[in-house]
């Protein structure tokens, strides 16, 4: 007998379990979807926007948070406190660019990365008041960073520091097609549950792979080819900082493992190194300072920082000479 044929009270029946059934089910999904978005922060990623001078950038005006970390972007698409495009008379103004390992990726909270370190610490040291901007943006090369630069100026800093890992050397201009798949978001989702199902799961049962910085596979590079090309926007960066009034200096977080140690990469460096010397660039090379540390103390996956990594970094950075220290200005190494 099907269910049409069933007495009025059975059909009823069935009609009671079927809605019980759905309002549990719906209780179930509404509660993931509030855990999912309020717990963990999933719903709400950073989201980026399209920029033609480098690329793409994080959109202004953000505060989120995500897996328990502050990623607070200001409106310049910056990961750091709101400021004044003029610094306030007396102040230290350092601008930092980067990518993903300046910006700190969005596992760590905004406070424990090495900008907001060194932010913190920096004004006791010097015994006067320092800004520290972060303009960064996860798989942006150094065209990008150049582009960011060039197109928005140097926010009157004192100093202009470009932070550039291994596969720096050799990345050309990063242009992304920006989506929540690739972890670069244009929009929100509409429910965290889509975005749960989109960036973790289905990459994971269908053996899609991880979403990985454009810059941050340790392919075989093309030394001789690519790290010329690198230099030259370098060269860029500096000569435009200089003629804003800043000086412009280098730091290096070497990438650990994973090929990134190859003899070509190593000669990339070293060109680096020589180049930085030849335009009295200076150059902080953190290879020594992060390598004291076990790397799963210090590295996420080789390349990107944990917190103990972030406090490595700014404690290097802290002991840098900067204007208002007792130091004059460190020389890059020949």
């Amino acid at each position: 007998m099907t269910a049409t044929n069933q007495p009025a009270p059975a059909r009823q029946c069935l009609l009671r379990r079927a809605f019980k059934w759905f309002t549990v089910l719906y209780a179930l999904l509404l509660a993931a979807e509030l855990s999912l978005r309020f717990i963990l922060g999933l719903g709400t990623p950073v989201t980026y926007q399209y920029d033609d001078a480098c690329g793409y950038l994080p959109a202004p005006n953000q505060q989120v948070r995500r897996f328990f970390a502050e990623n607070d972007i200001n409106s310049f698409g910056m990961r750091s406190a709101e400021v004044p495009r003029q610094k306030p008379p007396g102040t230290l103004r350092l601008l930092f660019v980067g990518d993903s390992v300046t910006y700190g990726t969005t596992y760590v909270d905004q406070s424990r990365i090495f900008t907001s370190i060194v932010a913190q610490d920096l004004p006791h040291q010097l015994n006067r008041p320092v800004e520290v901007l972060n303009a960064s943006a996860g798989a942006w090369a150094p065209a990008n960073e150049t582009g960011y630069l060039t197109s928005r100026g140097t926010f009157d800093a004192d100093a202009v520091v470009f932070v550039l890992n291994t596969g720096d050397l050799v990345q050309p201009m990063t242009r992304l097609v920006l989506t929540l798949q690739g972890g670069y978001p244009e929009h929100r989702p509409p429910f965290a549950l889509y975005e749960l199902w989109l960036r973790y799961l289905k990459p994971r049962l269908f053996q899609l792979g991880s979403q990985l910085d454009a810059g941050s596979t340790a392919q075989k590079p093309d030394v001789d080819r690519d790290v010329p090309l690198v230099l030259a926007t370098l060269e860029e960066a500096c000569r435009f900082s200089r003629d804003h009034g800043a000086e412009f200096r280098i730091v290096y977080s070497p990438a650990r493992g994973g090929g990134w140690e190859s003899p070509e990469f190593a000669r990339g460096f070293e060109m680096l190194r020589s180049w930085a010397a030849r335009n009295n660039v200076p150059l902080l090379d953190l290879s020594a300072d992060l390598s004291s540390r076990p790397e799963k103390e210090v590295y996420q996956d080789g390349i990107h920082l944990r917190p103990a990594g972030d406090e490595i970094v700014a404690h290097a950075i802290e002991k840098w000479p900067w204007p208002g220290g007792s130091q004059p200005a460190s020389q890059p190494a020949p």
